[in-house]
């Protein structure tokens, strides 16, 4: 906002916001509205481009909460949203990317320090979203894909199962299809805490602070897949693929150790099974990723470019490419 004198050639006669006439010195904003200097002095001023408001501004905030900035007519209609609070945002503020979404959502400074957390995708939750009966959170995005019916996962797992025999191929079937166990949060802790000595490599993520929505385990030749209940569909989708990819390796190498090839193998399996689901949004999510998953996808996906499907099966067993 300019706060001297403007000098246009044909200086303007009124104060756009009192109506007086104006006499000596005179402001005006980058949108044209002209103020003289006691509206500046005296009014109180749009909190993201600083122009003195207008009685409008001044009567629509009238009765807000303190916290809610004061805007002018033209920030109040351009200004960026929170996704949470539906705030505008003047100052300070944070984006997420949601799996199925390609442009990130925008949150202002309070709702990601004081609102509880999307236990699925991690974005600040919306005012008056209530805890699913575990404890968790679901934003409204999540909360409106969640799955929620046993019958309807059991049904999502056929479908990645068969996704995956087509991405793997008929020459490399999977020769056991897991057993599929629907488990709460807490329970998924205990499982992985009992399986801990006998979990196949890299089916375990705790060590880096990941949230486990799905854990494979292979015990007296019997394999199992645990899925958290109430998984949005997509992020069920991949994260079963996941598993899938981790029950393929235990089969083909299970002397497999090295984590990056592991869960960068299952999460090229997940990739792939989006992918063909036409889940491209949700797919591309962990290309971005700068932890294990993601390096292990880009390695994975680097080298079915380079040497095809036998490359990437052959870097899952841990042979020469």
């Amino acid at each position: 906002m300019q706060k001297q004198p403007v000098n246009t050639g044909k200086q303007p006669r009124f104060c756009h916001l009192c109506g007086q006439q104006l006499a000596g010195r005179y402001y005006q904003n980058g949108e044209g509205v002209v103020f003289c200097a006691s509206c500046f002095a005296n009014r109180p001023h749009c909190a993201r481009c600083g122009t003195p408001l207008d009685d409008a501004a001044i009567a629509r905030h009238r009765g807000h909460a303190a916290d809610i900035p004061r805007l002018c007519s033209h920030c109040n209609r351009t200004a960026p949203r929170c996704a949470a609070c539906q705030r505008p945002i003047t100052a300070i503020s944070y984006t997420f990317e949601n799996l199925d979404e390609t442009k990130p959502r925008r949150y202002c400074e309070s709702c990601v320090k004081s609102r509880p957390r999307c236990d699925a995708c991690r974005v600040p939750v919306e005012l008056g979203m209530m805890p699913l009966d575990d404890g968790q959170y679901r934003c409204a995005s999540c909360s409106t894909q969640m799955v929620r019916e046993p019958r309807v996962v059991e049904n999502i797992y056929q479908e990645a199962v068969r996704a995956f025999g087509q991405v793997i191929g008929v020459g490399n079937p999977l020769r056991q299809t897991p057993r599929l166990q629907i488990v709460t949060r807490l329970q998924m802790g205990t499982i992985r805490r009992s399986y801990q000595q006998l979990q196949q490599p890299g089916s375990d993520d705790s060590a880096n602070g990941h949230h486990v929505l799905g854990f494979f385990v292979r015990y007296n030749n019997v394999s199992s897949i645990y899925v958290e209940r109430y998984l949005p569909r997509n992020m069920l989708l991949g994260t079963l693929a996941h598993e899938l990819g981790h029950a393929w390796q235990a089969e083909y190498a299970p002397d497999m150790h090295d984590p990056l090839t592991c869960e960068g193998f299952a999460e090229w399996v997940a990739h792939r099974v989006l992918v063909a689901s036409g889940l491209r949004a949700a797919a591309a999510h962990a290309t971005r990723r700068d932890d294990i998953y993601g390096r292990g996808l880009r390695l994975f996906l680097e080298t079915e470019r380079k040497k095809g499907l036998a490359g990437v099966l052959r870097l899952a067993r841990g042979e020469k490419v």
